[in-house]
């Protein structure tokens, strides 16, 4: 049997969706509570939380590609990606706790501590994110096999949210009624600390976990990275980055999904506390729309793998814009109506975890394939790097749009701010999705491609010629352009990776 293509243990899917938990148990607390937080807790006027948001993406989005070169060069007896998954939990944990304290400074103090903080938790998560997502690059080669092992790893990801959703802000409450003699209020944000403290604890045994179940496979690359020098790796991939017409598709898509997202679920809160009036519903309904995903899971796993990861991708997202603009029309005096619209985008935005980290290890395969060079964490790096720019465009726009609206932490809000809120979840959210559907419609691999991909990988790998049987004619990848290897995402089908050692890469 080919290499990557057996089936792959239950033990296997299992552990390592077990680190996307530990993982989400972060990204969610971070996407859901700190914005809220920040303004409400600590005290930090709404524009600079959008500006920490803004400067923490951006620094975090640039080490994402450094952090994907240095695990591409990383050998040690462990592997190349399970060392970061192993001895980074403890300082992401130790981070976490750090991001929801409250100290007493002046407002500068808390502004830069609040801006350092969240930059130190992005990076440290990154250290261990990164290799993480390129793990799944080396467990199978099977296009199905990754569908499978994808909806483990999200359905494991969205119980990861659901517990953070629930447990973080339940535990604080508990926490500070107990300092305060069950009078409740916020007792300078110890009740967040300790939450922060806990839930770290709890993803630190959670990567070591996946890292202990997980065996990284060596994976038969006729041009692994770190057998390139430094400079000529890093040149080299940057030529090939622009010229993957797939892979820049997704990448200006998971950059349009991650804005819409943000600008709906970092609103959540603030929905639930100013609109519908009642937080005690947010405890119970933000796990729920987590609980919503979660179960969707295996449909979007089943009609990818019997349709293809587009067709799935472009069902998510229709049911995502239309679901934003039921949130809209919604009565206001009628709130569970937008519950259940913001429970239908839930489910509808959970394709898009599934469909982009399935992608993303076929389009390795691909650019292998297309460019004769084998860029695993530095394509996930720059994947990173696309969402996490994008999130903090989002996080800077959302504090600017919160003042412009007229938002006034912990006081009651206008009917114009009210007004402006739903806005701000619900059309430029459902432009972002539409604009998504309309890129997304030229994105060309489908199962058929990838298969005939990892044919020729395999074929090159032994040392003899590729297959030379056609592509099917109606594939959008075959014919004469790619041929020359003219154009992104031209196929090169003749000879793959020539194009790319005739430039003078770090090919051989």
């Amino acid at each position: 049997m080919a290499y990557g293509q057996a089936p792959v243990a239950l033990k296997t899917k299992l552990g390592y969706a077990i680190g996307d938990l530990g993982l989400n148990l972060h990204w969610q607390a971070m996407t859901l509570f700190l914005a809220y937080f920040q303004t409400d807790v600590q005290g930090v006027p709404p524009v600079w939380v959008g500006v920490g948001f803004l400067v923490a993406a951006i620094a975090d989005g640039l080490a994402n590609p450094l952090m994907g070169v240095w695990a591409d060069r990383t050998s040690t007896r462990l592997g190349r990606y399970r060392p970061f998954i192993l001895w980074g939990g403890a300082p992401l944990g130790a981070v976490m706790a750090a991001c929801f304290t409250a100290p007493g400074f002046g407002q500068g103090g808390l502004i830069a501590y609040a801006i350092l903080s969240h930059m130190a938790w992005r990076g440290v998560y990154t250290i261990v994110s990164i290799p993480y997502a390129s793990l799944s690059a080396r467990i199978t080669q099977d296009a199905e096999e990754r569908s499978s092992l994808t909806g483990y790893r999200m359905t494991c990801a969205f119980i990861g949210g659901i517990t953070v959703s629930f447990l973080l802000p339940a535990l604080a409450a508990r926490i500070d009624r107990m300092a305060t003699g069950g009078h409740g209020g916020a007792y300078g944000g110890l009740g967040y600390s300790i939450s922060g403290l806990v839930v770290g604890t709890l993803s630190v045994a959670l990567f070591w976990l996946c890292a202990s179940v997980v065996k990284e496979e060596p994976y038969p690359a006729l041009t692994p990275a770190s057998h390139a020098t430094l400079d000529s790796d890093v040149v080299g991939f940057l030529r090939t980055l622009g010229r993957s017409g797939p892979l820049m598709r997704l990448l200006v898509s998971i950059g349009f999904i991650q804005v819409a997202g943000a600008l709906q679920f970092r609103n959540l809160v603030y929905f639930f506390k100013y609109d519908v009036g009642d937080m005690d519903l947010a405890a119970y309904a933000m796990p729920a729309f987590s609980a919503a995903s979660a179960v969707s899971v295996p449909f979007w796993v089943w009609l990818s793998r019997r349709t293809s990861k587009k067709v799935s991708w472009q069902m998510g997202t229709g049911l995502a814009a239309l679901s934003s603009l039921a949130f809209l029309m919604a009565p206001s005096d009628r709130p569970a109506l937008a519950v259940a619209a913001i429970a239908a985008l839930f489910v509808g935005c959970t394709v898009h975890a599934v469909g982009f980290w399935a992608m993303l290890p076929d389009l390795v395969d691909y650019n292998e394939w297309r460019f004769g060079r084998r860029d695993e964490a530095k394509i996930f790096g720059v994947a990173s790097l696309a969402q996490k720019v994008a999130l903090g465009l989002a996080g800077a726009l959302l504090g600017w749009l919160l003042s412009a609206i007229g938002f006034v932490p912990n006081a009651t809000q206008s009917a114009e701010t009210l007004s402006g809120l739903r806005l701000l979840m619900s059309l430029l959210p459902c432009g972002l999705f539409v604009a998504t559907l309309a890129l997304m419609a030229g994105y060309p691999l489908d199962g058929a491609l990838h298969r005939r991909i990892v044919e020729e990988l395999d074929a090159r790998a032994a040392g003899g010629a590729p297959p030379t049987a056609p592509l099917p004619a109606n594939n959008p990848v075959a014919g004469s352009p790619a041929q020359s290897g003219s154009g992104p995402g031209g196929s090169g089908l003749g000879r793959p990776g020539v194009e790319h050692q005739a430039r003078g890469g770090a090919v051989g």
